[in-house]
């Protein structure tokens, strides 16, 4: 063997190692677990997984009000419903800073990580946000791609071990793929971005369309924004870059020595880094099938259409004159909706300075805490405490059965038997 081929190899490995340490394993490793902990299935999450998140989790993102014995614990979130992040290396930050987030007690304002098969950092807090300025949910974005992540990332892991196993040519042309991996993430997250910015429902207040800032700093209404690559991008450009170098001894090594017969040493270790890639695909398929993935990514899409409809048929149906008259209304109505700002973000400062110290149901937090706070206090809703269990249900199944534009998302997901469970834990918030 030259000392081209075995450069060539020795490259081929180094990026095989990156891309399996951090993404294939997490991904793999995770997949189904936040879906089961939703559906508070816990007992049919694996044993192997604890550890796994605890392992990837040491010198992440913590958020504020995360309580000190549950950091970095993924048995004790999961125990009092903190919100989870998937364990994968973080490749992109998305930051915002808002008068109602002070630095003293948000000292990162509200970050979140744009991982390959999902989201870490404050999710459920930029969703509030998303919601006042009528953008949809942050698991909106790359769904299909999330979705797909673990077996794109098993069968990528497959073709580098084939061009550090085999001589052939065309595994040189395969290469590409990891070579423009970094490149690929920032056309697909760019897409997501101008798809959020211009899928916009109706929220607390009115913006026009956008594209939201892909790299710096940007403004949405009064928050400031900020985007910036995270450590998992550096790892793919390092994958990118040894990629590279191993494509080029390999071509290099082709003009100074003939290739060689592949020997039964290399089919073998191709026969079992095949058996182990589909081992790794039946096991992510088979977790899928169980929690359901497919249904899950349909039912959030649907309701994003459903968000949105109101919306299209509105403007669809405004002639040019209308549409000119509504513009001026609407500067009008901006003067007036700023003086109410001041009131909502104060609301706002509220909610964030009590999340995480008030103990409710994960069906709760998921689903009312975003818009009507932690305890029931109000923020971008109404305060909810005060009322009876029944006078509560009545209102619930009132919006449930006349499809509130403002709720239609969260009531697609809630039978009545759990609007009774909402009803009867908010009733009971003024007494804690």
């Amino acid at each position: 063997m030259n000392i081209t081929l075995l450069m060539s190899r020795v490259f081929g490995a180094l990026a095989l190692v990156l891309l399996l340490y951090g993404f294939v394993i997490p991904s793999v490793g995770f997949n189904g677990t936040l879906e089961r902990i939703k559906d508070n299935k816990i007992e049919d999450i694996p044993s192997y997984v604890y550890p796994l998140w605890n392992f990837y989790q040491k010198g992440r993102y913590i958020g504020v009000n995360t309580q000190k014995d549950a950091r970095g614990n993924l048995e004790k979130m999961v125990e009092i419903s903190e919100e989870i992040g998937v364990p994968s290396l973080p490749v992109w930050n998305f930051s915002l800073e808002a008068p109602n987030y002070p630095k003293e007690a948000f000292p990162y304002g509200l970050p979140v990580y744009i991982h390959f098969d999902g989201l870490s950092g404050e999710v459920h807090e930029m969703n509030t946000i998303n919601h006042y300025v009528g953008m949809a949910r942050m698991e909106r974005g790359g769904i299909y791609e999330s979705s797909l992540a673990p077996y794109a990332l098993i069968a990528l892991a497959i073709v580098l071990m084939l061009f550090i196993i085999y001589e052939k040519k065309w595994l040189n042309w395969l290469m590409a793929i990891p070579v423009l991996l970094p490149f690929l993430f920032l056309g697909i997250y760019g897409y997501w971005l101008y798809w959020f910015g211009h899928n916009l429902h109706s929220g607390a207040i009115t913006i026009e369309p956008f594209t939201p800032v892909i790299f710096g700093d940007g403004k949405v209404a009064q928050f400031t924004t900020h985007a910036y690559p995270a450590t998992g991008f550096w790892v793919l450009l390092a994958i990118s870059i040894f990629s590279l170098i191993a494509w080029y001894f390999r071509s290099k090594s082709k003009k100074t020595d003939s290739l060689t017969k592949a020997t039964y040493l290399q089919h073998s270790i191709f026969i079992v880094t095949l058996l182990l890639g589909i081992g790794a695909s039946a096991y992510v398929l088979k977790t899928d099938i169980e929690v359901d993935t497919l249904a899950k990514v349909t039912a959030l899409i649907e309701s994003s259409k459903e968000s949105k409809a109101p919306l299209i048929k509105e403007v669809l149906e405004i002639t040019q004159e209308q549409k000119q008259q509504e513009k001026d209304a609407l500067i009008k109505e901006r003067e007036d909706q700023r003086k109410e700002q001041e009131q909502k973000i104060k609301a706002l400062e509220k909610r964030a300075g009590s999340a995480g110290k008030f103990k409710v149901s994960p069906m709760y937090k998921s689903s009312c805490a975003p818009c009507h706070g932690n305890s029931g206090e109000g923020s971008v809703g109404p305060k909810l405490v005060g009322f009876s269990k029944d006078e509560l249900l009545k209102k619930l199944l009132d919006f449930k059965a006349n499809e509130d534009d403002m709720h239609i998302a969260v009531f697609d997901s809630l039978s009545n038997e759990n609007l009774q469970e909402l009803s009867e834990e908010i009733a009971i918030f003024e007494n804690q």
